[in-house]
């Protein structure tokens, strides 16, 4: 609006004088009236003009502030499309996470021996039934044989503890299908005082193995308040 006034009051003032400079002779004696009339003609002239450049300049400061939001709005744009599509990568991944794990089987089993007391010694090499089970996720451990049977081909892992006096030997072997795979224990002493031992490992197991602890021949084992357990769990299906 103020652009428009200043425009059009610059057009009547050069309207007003164009045809006295066309018509009539410069004089070199202005009365005084003529000459004040004149001045402030031109600083109208000069203030419409000066409005009109101060408009402009803020006409073009107006346009570099907005070419700039313009481009951080851009930036803004570009910037959450990316991240909507990271999230579309990301949604898509979990979704097949969750597939995957959706058909991986649930394989895993903990249980104690639940002798309340010393169990052994033993005539013969003799498998250990461990009747307390906690978890038997799959049901692949067999309570009443104490035999762990794998259900799929994959990576397990196996541990097993006991307790027992020093005062009797323990021994307890690993099997996987009638193979040695890993031991622990200890021999008797004197000394009488309580002792723990274990061991862990992984199996690269085929459908079908079988896993199970052993007591060696002549030894002992004691478990209360389960001290003495077996566990496994399913890593990977390979």
């Amino acid at each position: 609006m103020r652009v428009t006034i200043a425009v059009l009051l610059l057009l009547y003032k050069c309207l007003i004088f164009a045809p006295n400079a066309a018509t009539e002779p410069v004089s070199s004696e202005l009365s005084t009236k003529d000459d004040n009339f004149l001045q402030n003609n031109i600083k109208e002239l000069t203030s419409a003009l000066q409005i009109f450049t101060d408009l402009l300049q803020e006409l073009g400061a107006a346009k570099k502030k907005l070419q700039a939001t313009e481009t951080r709005l851009n930036a803004l744009e570009t910037s959450q499309q990316k991240l909507m599509s990271r999230l579309a990568n990301s949604e898509a991944q979990i979704e097949k996470v969750k597939m995957e794990n959706k058909d991986k089987p649930k394989v895993a089993f903990s249980a104690a021996l639940g002798s309340n007391g010393f169990f052994g010694p033993v005539n013969v090499d003799s498998t250990l039934v461990y009747k307390n089970v906690f978890m038997n996720v799959g049901n692949a451990y067999q309570q009443t044989t104490g035999i762990f049977t794998a259900p799929v081909r994959g990576a397990y892992y196996f541990s097993f503890f006991y307790h027992c006096s020093t005062s009797h030997k323990t021994w307890l072997y690993m099997y996987r299908n009638g193979k040695k795979e890993a031991l622990a224990g200890q021999h008797s002493t004197q000394q009488g005082t309580p002792a723990n031992g274990g061991n862990g490992l992984m199996l690269l197991l085929q459908k079908g193995d079988q896993v199970y602890i052993v007591l060696q021949k002549d030894s002992w084992i004691w478990d209360e308040e389960n001290v003495t357990v077996f566990n496994g769990f399913l890593i990977d299906v390979m």
